[in-house]
């Protein structure tokens, strides 16, 4: 059974085309509305394969994905789930096609515990690959993290790891999730069978070599809580322990140079560290705003 699990927050028209692709090519979708308020055409139902759900608040990325599957009776082990974000455009057969290289490479032997397709970045206009992989097959590589929108994992695999780490807010969710995938000894990996249109942040600002992301402020926050979090567990590679700490140092100098609304920036990032060392999770409390 192929299943899709999509988080939405503030979900318009383009959204609902996006989730109707999904649900054409899905058993099951799932919609998780994280918004304040529920928007009406999606709770009048997108299809008959389809359920939303409103939270009546922001629970974030992973709580929004383990409130489906946490729900007793309704999952198998070897259920397929994929999950999407609300921007995501899938092209016609794109879930069959990710099924079918899933099970391809368990066949073939390889402990797939995770896959993604290779997606086509539309804040830069071209397809991005990871720089470090190995290959596996013509069109399947081995990477050491995958991107939350589109990924495919099997219900039990997700069992096995105590689904997705609450403690993860938003942004780094998606490889917290990988490496806890393979601290058990499975592997993350990507198809070029498969390519997903996907926009990530805002643009890019370019000062000379420098490419720098333009993404909201208020993202800032979760990325300096989630990321220092992260810094301190055991599962997570080397190399992106030094990223996170550069993410930590010097991403936010660049930020705060490069990029709009300075101000808030800054408060965000302040209020990151702050809450993270007060053990607060969850939402950003915005009874004490930035803006």
């Amino acid at each position: 059974m192929i299943n899709a699990i999509v988080t939405l927050y503030y979900p318009d028209e383009r959204v609902m085309e996006n989730v109707k692709k999904i649900a054409a090519q899905a058993d099951r979708v799932f919609l998780c509305d994280n918004s304040p308020t529920p928007s009406p055409a999606f709770s009048e139902g997108v299809g008959e394969n389809t359920e939303y759900l409103f939270f009546g608040e922001n629970l974030g990325l992973s709580r929004a994905f383990n409130r489906v599957l946490c729900r007793s009776g309704e999952w198998k082990p070897d259920h397929l789930v994929f999950f999407f974000d609300q921007d995501s455009t899938v092209e016609p057969d794109h879930l069959a096609v990710m099924a079918e290289e899933y099970l391809f490479l368990h066949r073939a032997g390889y402990p797939v515990g995770a896959l993604g397709p290779v997606f086509f970045n539309e804040s830069r206009g071209e397809v991005e690959e990871p720089r470090q992989r190995q290959d596996l097959s013509k069109t399947a590589y081995r990477t050491s993290s995958l991107i939350t929108s589109s990924m495919l994992c099997s219900y039990g695999d997700l069992e096995k790891i105590g689904f997705w780490n609450e403690r993860v807010f938003l942004d780094l969710a998606d490889w917290d999730l990988s490496w806890r995938l393979m601290q058990k000894g499975k592997i993350c990996c990507m198809t070029r069978r498969v390519t997903l249109r996907h926009k990530i942040g805002n643009g890019e600002v370019k000062f000379g070599p420098l490419r720098i992301r333009r993404g909201s402020a208020f993202r800032e926050y979760y990325q300096t809580r989630d990321c220092l979090y992260l810094l301190f567990r055991s599962y997570v590679p080397a190399k992106f322990r030094i990223r996170f700490l550069l993410m930590l140092t010097v991403r936010p100098i660049l930020h705060l140079i490069f990029l709009d609304h300075r101000k808030d920036r800054l408060c965000y990032i302040m209020r990151g560290f702050l809450d993270f060392f007060r053990s607060r999770g969850g939402e950003f409390q915005r009874k004490k705003k930035c803006e």
